[in-house]
């Protein structure tokens, strides 16, 4: 009875043990290599690895060909295609021009032109780029300007939620300065125009797109008004990281 229990014993044992190693041969896995410094440790200068759920024929954001794709994971480690990069939106946003007074007395007023809504799906570098047109006019909109003196129309936008600007901060700011003593001169439109590159977290965000205008705040004879946006457009384009 003795030795059964001493048999059974060291084969108890001899089944721990045999675990043990495995487990401590699963713990590290080598491919190419006999002494893995990893988890998972593939050896070699041309190592590759290939998930099929990646590829063209199983996963719609691989369009094939000689081109790479950029590989995501996210906080669990799970692996995927990321976006590629593109056009969000490229349109004009103004249907009228909108006309922005300065105050009585000249001095600066401003107005949001229009807005534009946009999501990301993966954090990125967004290019937001755009053009407005602006056509100075009398405070009354009846005439053109003659009086000699610089009036300063200015374009910027804020970044919003998608609903809500937040206006603790401004991009793309750009200026024009006008003058003008004669109506028999030169006709057409001044433009604005800027572009600005920002990192973005994945979500919908929104461009709230201002004017604004100042003559001095001196007299109510500097007082003017500027049509924005005859012609304008705001252009989007997302580079996923």
């Amino acid at each position: 009875m003795k030795l059964k229990n001493n048999i059974m014993k060291h084969k108890i044992t001899f089944f721990v043990l045999t675990i043990i190693a495995m487990m401590n041969g699963w713990a590290q896995v080598g491919i190419g290599t006999t002494n893995p410094q990893e988890a998972l440790h593939i050896a070699g200068s041309n190592a590759t690895i290939r998930l099929e759920g990646l590829d063209s024929s199983n996963n719609s954001l691989n369009k094939g060909g000689s081109s790479m794709y950029n590989v995501m994971v996210d906080a669990d480690g799970k692996l995927s295609l990321g976006e590629q990069p593109g056009k969000l939106s490229s349109e004009a946003n103004i249907a009228t021009p909108i006309a922005v007074l300065t105050a009585a007395d000249s001095n600066m007023n401003s107005s949001e032109l229009f807005q534009k809504s946009f999501t990301l799906t993966h954090r990125a570098m967004v290019v937001i780029t755009y053009y407005i047109s602006m056509e100075f006019k009398s405070y009354d909109g009846s005439a053109c300007i003659t009086d000699g003196r610089a009036k300063i129309a200015h374009n910027y936008w804020y970044l919003g939620d998608g609903t809500t600007p937040d206006t603790t901060k401004t991009y793309g700011m750009t200026s024009s300065v006008y003058s003008n003593a004669d109506c028999d001169t030169a006709t057409g439109y001044v433009y604005n125009s800027r572009s600005v590159t920002i990192p973005l977290e994945a979500g919908t965000y929104s461009v709230h797109m201002n004017g604004a205008v100042y003559g001095g705040g001196i007299t109510s004879a500097a007082a003017f008004r500027v049509n924005f946006g005859d012609i304008d457009r705001l252009d989007i384009h997302a580079i996923y990281l």
